[in-house]
């Protein structure tokens, strides 16, 4: 019998994990993974508009608090950028430079 899984996977950014953590770093990877293929723009940015809920959804293994203390700790180290002000709703970013200084590369990059 095979086994097919039919459901999304994770790709994981090594230096991102290594970096900030295991969790942070697939918060980080998703994140650059929806702003590839993000329609938002602000201000010359790619955003991602996104509630708590909808990063579980996707992240269901993981309570809620432990996805906002991932996005938390992407914020307070620089890594991701949010805003309150696009669109009236929690919008996230992805400072690049600021993971390239650090020898996180993404290859696909939403810039």
């Amino acid at each position: 019998m095979e086994l097919i899984i039919n459901e999304p996977y994770f790709q994981l950014n090594n230096a991102a994990a290594r970096r900030v953590g295991l969790n942070e770093g697939l918060l980080l990877q998703r994140l650059h993974e929806l702003l590839v293929e993000s329609q938002e723009r602000y201000e010359d940015n790619e955003w991602v508009s996104r509630s708590y809920k909808q990063w579980h959804e996707e992240f269901s293994f993981w309570s809620v608090d432990t996805i906002i203390r991932g996005l938390k700790k992407l914020q307070e180290h620089g890594y991701v950028i949010s805003s309150l002000e696009y669109r009236k709703e929690k919008s996230y970013r992805i400072h690049y430079e600021k993971c390239e200084s650090h020898g996180i590369v993404f290859y696909q990059s939403a810039r």
